[in-house]
């Protein structure tokens, strides 16, 4: 009888150290957490940019440039021996398509940080859920210089990069009676709420003032408007694919650039091609980057995308904020001690590198990046001639 009790409790706990063995092995899987470290595969990044909609004109060649940038930095070794691994969305330029894809890449795909969206209201639809997971978003797009976040990175211009220099300029070359565009929405209106305060330190005159909706594409009765009014100049913050059909009227119509050019803050290399040369001709552009500029990166970066990807995109100041909004955020990853937002914020602070326009910068308070500032004249074959440089770095300043 002993010796049967004894077998019966040798039994029980041979039985019990078994099942504490199994559990050992199969630990309780942790829940799920926003922002997740580097896997042993690599570094996940997602990409949130939009190839159809409004909008897609200037974003295809953003979405090109992150591309050539993420392939460049995992074929050099990538980030302290993981790669990059991208996760690409398309949000069809909806800022609340937008907002589903953010909170994806940040809880399902735990990504330690996104590269892009592109019209003011697509980030600011999408900043709640950013600062909410304490995740990052680098935004690659020249914007009004309002509400920015702690949870973001800017690597395009504010007004006090790209129409501070402009204004003037405008002034002193082209005429002092400006009539201003936009496209009705928080970009359009605020920057030339902006721009008008600058153009009346100037000491300019405002002759009109218009606004039309995201997407407009009549554009006879602005027209008409801008020939009663009889400016110098036309300062024009209309944006997206409305662009294309601005310009091409706006010669239909019977204005001639050498009579009232435009100066846009928001035309570049993509809407040129879109436009024509023939109707772009003659007409002014400011932005922090030509793909014209004459410098090694700058051809290098140009030579490389237009091998890469023969999709009949081009390379615009967009592409160039994009391609070196990539490479800072794998100067910070290699400089953070861990890839929580708080963390890679704080490795921004005051990082360098040399991109295709040259040495930039991150401003060590406000999380934006100092840039180069250009004037641009669109030439008869369609690319642009640079008519003025800044002589330095510009501040943002918002």
């Amino acid at each position: 009888m002993k010796v049967r009790n004894k077998w019966l409790v040798f039994l029980v706990a041979m039985g019990v150290a078994i099942a504490l063995l199994a559990g050992c092995g199969k630990p309780e899987k942790a829940p799920a957490k926003a922002g997740a470290d580097a896997t042993a595969d690599g570094i996940k990044i997602g990409v949130l940019y939009s190839t159809t909609g409004p909008f897609s004109i200037s974003e295809k060649p953003m979405l090109n440039a992150a591309k050539l940038a993420i392939d460049e930095i995992n074929a050099a070794g990538g980030i302290k021996g993981k790669k990059l691994i991208p996760v690409y969305e398309d949000y069809a330029s909806d800022p609340a398509k937008a907002t589903e894809k953010i909170k994806k890449l940040i809880l399902q795909d735990k990504v330690v940080a996104t590269v892009g969206t592109n019209s003011s209201a697509t980030r600011l639809a999408v900043i709640p859920d950013v600062e909410r997971n304490k995740s990052l978003l680098l935004y690659n797009t020249y914007y009004e210089g309002e509400k920015p976040s702690p949870y973001v990175i800017y690597t395009n211009s504010i007004p006090s990069q790209q129409s501070a220099d402009f204004i003037p300029w405008i002034v002193k070359n082209l005429g002092k009676k400006v009539f201003f565009v936009g496209s009705d929405y928080v970009f359009g209106v605020t920057s030339v709420k902006k721009a008008k305060a600058m153009l009346e330190k100037a000491g300019g005159q405002i002759v009109g003032e218009e606004f039309v909706p995201l997407g407009h594409t009549e554009f006879s009765s602005l027209i008409n408007k801008i020939k009663q009014a009889k400016p110098d100049v036309v300062f024009s913050a209309v944006a997206g694919d409305s662009v294309v059909p601005f310009y091409k009227q706006y010669q239909q119509y019977g204005i001639l650039a050498k009579d009232i050019p435009i100066c846009s803050i928001a035309t570049h290399e993509a809407t040129i091609k879109g436009i024509g040369a023939a109707a772009a001709a003659g007409h002014y552009s400011s932005f922090d980057y030509f793909q014209v500029l004459d410098t090694p990166e700058s051809k290098k970066f140009v030579t490389a995308y237009n091998s890469k990807f023969q999709d009949n995109t081009t390379v615009t100041n967009l592409a160039e904020g994009a391609y070196h909004g990539v490479y800072l955020l794998a100067k910070a990853l290699e400089k953070a001690t861990a890839y929580d937002g708080p963390t890679l914020v704080k490795a921004f602070k005051g990082l360098e590198i040399n991109s295709p326009q040259g040495k930039i910068k991150v401003d060590e308070n406000n999380n934006h990046t100092w840039l180069q500032s250009f004037i641009g004249k669109v030439k008869p074959d369609g690319t642009f001639e640079i008519v003025y440089g800044s002589k330095q770095l510009v501040k943002p300043e918002l």
